[in-house]
């Protein structure tokens, strides 16, 4: 609401985009300041690189809403306050997010529409997505600008009260139901600080924490390891020091389902993977990698900078990102790990054969900071649009258990060794947003901004004929 504020009052273009990216960088300055904890601490980089690295990152992302500033006001020419604030700008910031969340493999960190899961708008989320809740959080904000600046009492009210009794009753539709037996699981959280993880005198240490936390629970129908739980490559364990333990877990036909590197046969290819220990050929290999983390777009660039600055530099290869669900406790599990939580569209994709989700996460990278309840967040948001219960296993938390309105049903605290036990309950069927996605808001955007552009552009020829 602060930012439309200051945009309607906006003398000219140049000034929508020093106010948006002044914005930009108070909003991702916060937000994502978890990213210097990751460089900085953990990845051995020198501190001047590390801030140097954490403020291009948040100039880059704020960008974006300067990139927004600058069309707002482009657009806005002789239009009434009221479609200004409560059409233009929304349209423009969920624009925006679509835009920031694609490019170059998308960044979709502090969406909108993650902050209304527990409201009304939460209704629209099965329906058109988190943008479609941002897109509402937008409209709301312009709506009580528009109330504000031009005392427009009752079409305010009006139009605000429809707007999220709409969100409302769309929460009471059932858009999946429920099918089979639950599935009684164990998410198992190990609480590996990040400096220990790969720390050689801890392999041992670590893998007798998480077998013996597993030994404790066979009595499950699935057991999950967070990422990268092993500290090692998965055919080097398997043939050494967890080759007895994984021989017990196929004795007891038990799915134990494991976060590893692993690797291909006469391959230098490395994936960021899911094992299933007993059926190890049951694997899931990340395919939407983390940009400049876990690959980089521009590999020959970052090599050559790497070895300038002394910066550690390694990349994983990409999964099959059409890769099928699971059978894991009985019923077809979709996967993902860590980052692909926050990709609604590409996880629609394991539907509908996937009656539930799984998904790990080493946030450890980021521990107490704001990402890991930002990330529970995204997995919250995802099991609204999905309609479907996802688990979810991490090293530090938040371990938790998501029910298909995104309430959080089971969880244990963070930063602290211990197992999540519950029941996972499988469902079958589709929302409106996974048969559909993103295409219906993109329409909708593509439309707007054509009409406006449209009007604009004979408007103006009128004034020059």
């Amino acid at each position: 609401m602060g930012l439309f504020f200051f945009w309607f009052n906006a003398k000219n273009r140049f000034e929508g985009v020093k106010l948006g990216l002044w914005f930009g960088f108070g909003f991702f300055g916060l937000g994502v300041s978890w990213l210097f904890s990751s460089i900085y601490l953990y990845s051995g980089v020198l501190l001047p690189v590390a801030v140097l690295l954490t403020f291009l990152f948040i100039f880059c992302l704020s960008l974006f809403i300067a990139l927004s500033g600058w069309l707002a006001q482009y657009l806005r020419a002789r239009y009434r306050a009221g479609f200004v604030l409560t059409v233009l700008f929304p349209a423009v910031w969920v624009g925006s997010e679509l835009l920031r969340a694609s490019f170059l493999g998308g960044y979709p960190f502090l969406l909108l529409g993650n902050t209304h899961i527990d409201t009304w708008l939460a209704g629209y989320a099965p329906v058109f997505g988190v943008w479609g809740v941002s897109w509402a959080i937008a409209i709301s904000a312009g709506i009580l600008l528009w109330l504000y600046q031009k005392r427009a009492w009752v079409r305010a009210s009006l139009s605000l009260a429809l707007l999220w009794s709409v969100g409302g009753m769309l929460q009471d539709i059932e858009w999946v139901k429920p099918m089979a037996d639950p599935i009684e699981i164990a998410l198992l959280q190990g609480n590996i600080p990040q400096e220990e993880k790969w720390v050689q005198s801890n392999f041992l240490p670590t893998l007798k924490a998480y077998t013996a936390m597993t030994k404790q629970h066979m009595d499950a129908d699935v057991i999950v390891w967070p990422e990268t739980a092993i500290p090692a490559y998965y055919d080097v364990v398997e043939k050494g020091v967890l080759n007895t333990f994984i021989k017990d877990v196929q004795l007891l036909d038990k799915d134990v389902l494991v976060g590893a590197i692993a690797g291909e046969k006469n391959s230098d290819h490395y994936y960021n993977a899911l094992i299933n220990l007993n059926q190890p050929d049951q694997r899931y290999y990340k395919h939407h990698l983390v940009p400049f983390s876990e690959f980089f777009p521009f590999h020959d660039l970052f090599d050559y900078v790497s070895n300038l600055f002394d910066i550690p530099f390694a990349t994983f290869t990409h999964g099959d990102k059409n890769a099928p669900p699971l059978m894991l406790g009985g019923q077809l599990a979709g996967l993902s790990i860590c980052y692909e939580m926050a990709f609604g569209n590409e996880l629609a994709q394991q539907l509908p054969e996937a009656n539930y989700f799984i998904t790990v996460s080493n946030d450890a990278w980021f521990a107490h900071t704001f990402q890991p309840a930002q990330q529970l967040q995204e997995v919250q948001m995802r099991a609204l649009e999905l309609g479907r219960e996802i688990a979810r296993s991490t090293n530090t938390g938040f371990t938790a258990i998501v029910d298909i309105k995104g309430k959080i049903k089971q969880q244990i605290p963070a930063y602290e060794r211990g197992v999540l036990r519950g029941n996972v309950q499988p469902y079958e069927g589709l929302t409106f947003y996974t048969e559909w996605g993103k295409t219906p808001m993109l329409f909708m955007l593509f439309f707007l901004f054509a009409f406006v552009l449209g009007k604009r552009y004979f408007l103006t020829g009128r004034v020059k004929g």
